[in-house]
C-alpha cells in the first residue's frame, strides 16, 4: 500500500505551480517569446515550442496523441 504523506497545502501548492507553468508556456508561445529561466548557474532562454515543453497538457498548443 502506498501512502500519500503530502499535506493538503502542499498538494494545492503543487497544483498551482503546474497551472502557472501551463500559463507561462502558453503565453510565451502565443507571443513567440523565449522562456527565460535560471539553469546551472546561468540565465538561459528556451524556445517555448521545443520538445522540452511538449508535456504540457491542456495547453492551447498541446499536441494530439498521434503527434499532430
Amino acid at each position: 500500500m502506498i501512502r500519500d504523506n503530502q499535506s493538503e497545502l502542499s498538494k494545492q501548492t503543487n497544483a498551482a505551480m503546474r497551472e502557472t507553468r501551463k500559463v507561462v508556456i502558453d503565453r510565451a508561445r502565443e507571443h513567440n517569446t523565449p522562456i527565460v529561466l535560471w539553469r546551472d548557474g546561468k540565465v538561459v532562454e528556451l524556445d517555448p515550442f521545443s520538445a522540452e515543453f511538449d508535456d504540457v497538457k491542456d495547453s492551447k498548443y498541446a499536441k494530439e496523441p498521434d503527434g499532430k
